[in-house]
């Protein structure tokens, strides 16, 4: 009966304690080099407390929304929670509870030990209490609870319900600030059969601007060779924004020869950005490591600091640098 039991909680632990591998297929959690962690006024223990919802999709593709309800049980550190789980286009819903002590873990986090738990629905899975050593380490940011079972597992997040407040502030693009203005120069370009440039002098242009709202940062990179016009030119329109998933900086961007990229920040210190792209072209999957450099005052820097094409070093088109100039 026992063994039983602990099969018919184990989805349970894992859709409440490993988000991103849970029934609902959610990962939104990946390492940030650098976080900044809005002011608290409550002790993270008290944060944690509340109704907290989660969306994704199952293993059969169908919506699937979590609720998670974490109360005080009344003494000292000890805490009750119920959870519940609905799927579209279902009647019946999995619900289930537990109960567990809370812990302070530093400052910024919280440590939830799960002692008990039972499941109440569907009916023909119910079963009783039954002890458990499961643990999840939390950490809440405004209204974002973000949850691991531990630090060698992917977590997920959980959004407080009825939240107001948005999932991304402009103040995830300050980073992008020393890019933001138009830089101009004339280039030796050796050539690209990656990105499809011919090699000679080209005249470049870029340009850099936030959106309205402070949330987008839009670009366009525009090569145009000496003595050549518009139809000839190399162009690139890129987005770039703060991804909640990743946790970082991400940017999508497509020229005018058919190169289609993503990338994100992988690293970044002072004025100089490491950006990892992936993509693909007409000569093959391009993937590459470009260092923008903002640390001489008035310049931009750009240099591909790796790069294959379907997987097979390009030497020849790594360690150039482009050096601009901002246009005031």
């Amino acid at each position: 009966m026992r063994s039983r039991a602990l099969c018919l909680l184990c989805p349970l632990l894992m859709a409440i304690l490993l988000p991103g591998l849970s029934m609902a297929q959610e990962s939104e959690a990946e390492t940030q080099a650098e976080v900044q962690i809005e002011s608290q006024t409550k002790p993270q223990t008290e944060q944690v407390l509340g109704t907290w919802l989660k969306t994704g999709v199952n293993i059969d593709g169908q919506r699937v929304t979590d609720r998670l309800v974490i109360e005080s049980a009344g003494l000292e550190g000890k805490f009750h929670f119920r959870y519940q789980q609905v799927t579209q286009g279902e009647d019946e819903i999995a619900l289930g509870e537990g109960e567990g002590v809370i812990s302070a873990g530093g400052r910024k986090y919280v440590v939830m030990d799960v002692e008990r738990m039972r499941v109440l629905k569907p009916e023909d899975e119910a079963t009783d209490w039954d002890t458990s050593q499961f643990s999840v380490v939390a950490q809440i940011i405004g209204d974002r609870m973000h949850s691991t079972g531990g630090m060698d597992s992917k977590g997920g997040v959980w959004t407080r319900e009825n939240t107001t407040a948005p999932v991304v502030t402009a103040d995830k693009l300050e980073m992008l600030a020393p890019l933001l203005g138009t830089y101009t120069g004339e280039h030796e370009d050796p050539g690209s059969k990656g990105y499809g440039v011919a090699a000679g002098t080209n005249r470049i242009v870029t340009t850099h601007r936030l959106s309205p709202s402070g949330k987008l940062v839009i670009g366009e990179w525009t090569s145009t060779p000496k003595g050549g016009t518009a139809d000839d030119a190399f162009e690139v329109r890129a987005v770039c924004s703060y991804s909640p998933t990743e946790k970082a900086i991400i940017v999508d961007y497509h020229s005018s020869t058919g190169v289609s990229m993503r990338g994100k920040i992988v690293a970044m210190q002072k004025r100089k950005m490491l950006w990892e792209r992936k993509g693909d072209s007409p000569a093959g999957a391009i993937h590459e490591y470009c260092l923008f450099d903002f640390s001489e005052p008035g310049k931009f820097a750009h240099t591909i600091v790796n790069r294959t094409v379907d997987g097979i070093r390009v030497p020849s088109e790594e360690g150039i640098t482009i050096t601009l100039n901002k246009q005031e």
